[in-house]
């Protein structure tokens, strides 16, 4: 694997759902099925737990907000890693609305993990284009 920057190291190290040697090596069979590559796609997303839990893919080839992790462009509070232990208190996910579709980042991540707005802007063009980002007043 390539050298890290050493932030996506820390989230690609953290917030994984343990496996046995095991269940290890059932997951990596799994990833190499479904074309994910573990050392890339588990920087910002929790994919061994999607695996262990049994998820599915949407059609676009995402997967739910449950296993994104802190640094995700589209962390959510619907993220079982929304509230986890940060170096300043928590990591505090965005919050997702289908009326009108659009998503809105916490201050929190704004402030200490996605702080390039133009990053996020760019993002959502490619990913989410169905939905707004709607950033916070005193971010626009």
């Amino acid at each position: 694997m390539a050298e890290l920057h050493p932030e996506d190291q820390y989230f690609h190290d953290n917030f994984n759902t343990p496996l046995t040697p095991e269940e290890e090596q059932k997951f990596q069979g799994w990833a190499q099925e479904h074309g994910k590559n573990p050392d890339l796609e588990t920087i910002d997303y929790d994919l061994r737990g999607f695996w262990k839990n049994k998820e599915e893919f949407a059609d676009n080839g995402h997967g739910n907000d449950r296993y994104k992790k802190p640094n995700h462009p589209s962390f959510s509070n619907e993220s079982q890693y929304h509230g986890a232990e940060a170096p300043w208190g928590s990591y505090v996910g965005g919050q997702w609305s289908d009326n009108p579709k659009s998503y809105t980042p916490s201050v929190t991540m704004l402030t200490h993990t996605h702080s390039d707005i133009q990053k996020l802007k760019d993002y959502f063009n490619k990913y989410e284009p169905a939905y707004k980002l709607k950033l916070p007043a005193e971010f626009r």
